[in-house]
Parts: C-alpha cells; sequence; structure tokens
C-alpha cells in the first residue's frame, strides 16, 4: 500500500472505532456489535459531512481567489484608463 492509502486505512479505522464507541455510549455495550447497519450509517453520515465541509472550504478558498483576481484586473483597467481615455 502507498503512504496515502496506508494513511486512509488508518483514518477509516479510527473512525469504525470512535463509531463504535459513540454508539455504544448512546446505547449500551454492544449495541453496535449487534447493530451493523446503525455503524454503516454512522460512518457514511461521517463521510457525507466530512465531504461538504471540505467542499465549502474549497468553495471559499476559490472564491477568495475570485475575488482577489477581480480587485487586480479592476486595479489593472484603472491604470489603464489615463493611456484609453485621455
Amino acid at each position: 500500500m502507498t503512504d496515502r492509502t496506508s494513511d486512509a486505512a488508518d483514518r477509516t479505522a479510527q473512525h469504525l472505532k470512535a463509531a463504535i464507541r459513540t454508539i455504544d455510549a448512546a446505547f449500551g455495550e454492544g449495541h453496535a456489535a449487534a447493530n451493523p447497519s446503525l455503524v454503516a450509517a454512522f460512518l457514511q453520515s461521517a463521510s457525507l459531512e466530512t465531504a461538504i465541509l471540505s467542499g465549502e472550504s474549497v468553495a471559499a478558498m476559490l472564491d477568495a481567489r475570485a475575488e482577489r483576481s477581480v480587485g487586480q484586473v479592476c486595479a489593472a483597467m484603472e491604470s489603464l484608463r489615463p493611456r484609453l481615455f485621455g
């Protein structure tokens, strides 16, 4: 396995352990083992939330870059105004 794959597998194992602990804490010891579909749903929900937060982070970064680019274009156009319009 590559380092990235190994890291992803380690994170997934940690998430699985956290899901089991959380479910057992909420519903009693052994509940997670008796309800693997609940564990799967918990992990799927956590994965979706992580994907959404990651997407929001990327969107915010792209928005900031676009804002800076628009500012730079506006500044360049403003500096050219005297040459273009006298």
